[in-house]
Parts: C-alpha cells; structure tokens; sequence
C-alpha cells in the first residue's frame, strides 16, 4: 500500500450539475461570501500599503495598521463581519478565497506580468471551492 504523500498524483473533478433550488441558494451564498472574502483581502491589502506609506509615527495610522492585519485572518473576518457567520457558509470557501489571494500575491512577486491581485466582480456563473472530508487513513486503495 502507498501513502497518499507517495502517490503521483491525486484526481481532481470538474462536474457540472442541475442543483434544487435550496442547492442553487446555497451555491450563491457560498459563491458571494468567497467573492466578498477575495475583494475584502484586496481591500484590506491596498489601504495597508497605503497606510504604510506614512513614514510618521502617527498613533491612529499604527492603530489601523493593526487593525487591517488582524483582520486578515477568516476568523477575525468573519468576527468583523457577522453575515459571515451564518451556518450555511462553508468555512473552508472563506479559507480557500484566503488562500487564493495569497498565492495571486505569490505569482506577482514570481513573475510580475501576472499583475497585482484585483477585485472579482460578480458573474452570472457562481461557483466557488471548497475540499473535499475524506476520512483519516494512511494508505491509500490502489489497484495493482
């Protein structure tokens, strides 16, 4: 048996679906709060550089600084905001759109024709991520 660290690969799958209702209510939710969390994060990034600009040491800009970095953690996030908080928001959407911002952060600083992390506005196509809760097991099932 091979670890799932020792595989090649894993599968991933794209699937289009034919939701209820109920499930098209709970897609648009989860779709606009992981659009929201992306657009705060690069809200949240663009005051930060402005505030650091300032060189003074003046004790509101300190004050905000500090404000604006503990709230870029989904916690503190969904703290601040409380729509955030409701049930039927996946929290690993709201970690993934985190998450997504970091690396479109990453691929800037690698390759600078990538450009700086912009808004998402909305579209007709709601969609957005989440992972997958396998059970805990150490070795995967693979046909040999």
């Amino acid at each position: 048996m091979k670890s799932m660290a020792q595989l090649e690969y894993h599968y991933g799958l794209k699937v289009r679906i034919y939701p209820s209702d109920h499930q098209k209510q709970l897609i648009k939710l989860n779709s606009d709060a992981s659009r929201f969390v992306y657009n705060e994060m690069v809200a949240i990034g663009k005051e930060l550089w402005q505030l650091k600009q300032v060189k003074l040491p003046i004790d509101t800009v300190q004050d905000r600084i500090k404000q604006l970095e503990q709230r870029q953690n989904a916690k503190q996030m969904s703290n601040h905001f409380q729509f955030l908080e409701d049930k039927r928001i996946d929290s690993l959407a709201k970690a993934n759109a985190i998450r997504n911002y970091r690396k479109a952060w990453k691929a800037f600083r690698k390759v600078h024709s990538a450009g700086v992390p912009k808004f998402h506005r909305k579209s007709y196509a709601w969609g957005y991520q989440t992972n997958c809760q396998y059970i805990k097991q150490k070795t995967a099932q693979t046909n040999q």
